[in-house]
């Protein structure tokens, strides 16, 4: 019976702490399911820009442009930091790091993918419009928040507080990411702003735990060899916050 009972409060906890048992993210991340506005309804004026975009931009589309939107669809930490870092960024350079990175994605899917997403349920450009013409890989979740620009937000902010005198290269990256899933029509422009803002949200949550600030100290001791005299911050400022 007193099994029972306890089982029955960890499944509670489990239902009213939807980040329960993470290392990076607090028992409770409420606020960042909560952070974005709805996206815009197809019939507002809002919508029907952010349709129009994906149109002019289809309609403008550039073999090179294509090239990038393929790049992006396939996106990784590696390949988005190599333009950054340098092209020796791969795994087999710097495992601790990419094992760091594994987990910063399992916590932060849980938000964007398994609460985000479903909370509003967009449907994807091409699935609204037929119209629209991917040139990029149909994903079969929701629209809006973009998940690939979140997730570029979200390593370029960490990666950004690791390596802050890179921090306006890693924004490029971010934008480049963010275009890019409109260039290719998997998504309205709305879906990368709001994707933007919630990897943001989710990574500044992440670097106020000690274990982040941990995980950036591991970061710049298995990166900072690679880069070079020129690639290092001397003296590296306190962590970001």
């Amino acid at each position: 019976m007193i099994r029972r009972s306890l089982l029955s409060f960890v499944l509670l906890l489990g239902l009213l702490s939807p980040c329960a048992a993470q290392r990076f993210l607090p028992t409770n991340c409420t606020a960042l399911v909560e952070l974005l506005p709805a996206p815009p309804a197809n019939d507002s004026p809002a919508g029907r820009a952010d349709l129009e975009t994906v149109l002019h931009v289809q309609a403008d589309r550039t073999p090179e442009q294509v090239k990038r939107a393929k790049r992006v669809a396939s996106q990784s930490v590696t390949s988005f930091a190599r333009p950054v870092l340098g092209e020796w960024f791969h795994s087999r350079e710097v495992p601790r790091t990419m094992a760091l990175f594994d987990e910063i994605g399992r916590e932060s899917r849980k938000v964007i993918d398994d609460q985000v997403k479903r909370r509003w349920n967009r449907k994807r450009p091409y699935l609204y419009s037929t119209e629209v013409h991917p040139v990029v890989g149909r994903p079969d979740n929701t629209s809006y928040p973009s998940g690939h620009a979140a997730a570029a937000a979200l390593w370029g902010t960490i990666l950004s507080a690791a390596f802050p005198e890179k921090t306006a290269e890693f924004q490029a990256q971010i934008h480049e990411v963010m275009w890019c899933r409109v260039l290719g029509g998997a998504h309205y422009p709305s879906d990368t702003v709001a994707g933007e803002l919630l990897g943001e949200a989710i990574a500044k949550e992440m670097l106020k735990s000690d274990a982040m600030q941990a995980a950036l100290r591991t970061m710049r001791e298995e990166i900072s060899p690679h880069l070079g005299a020129s690639g290092m911050a001397a003296p590296q400022p306190p962590l970001a916050q």
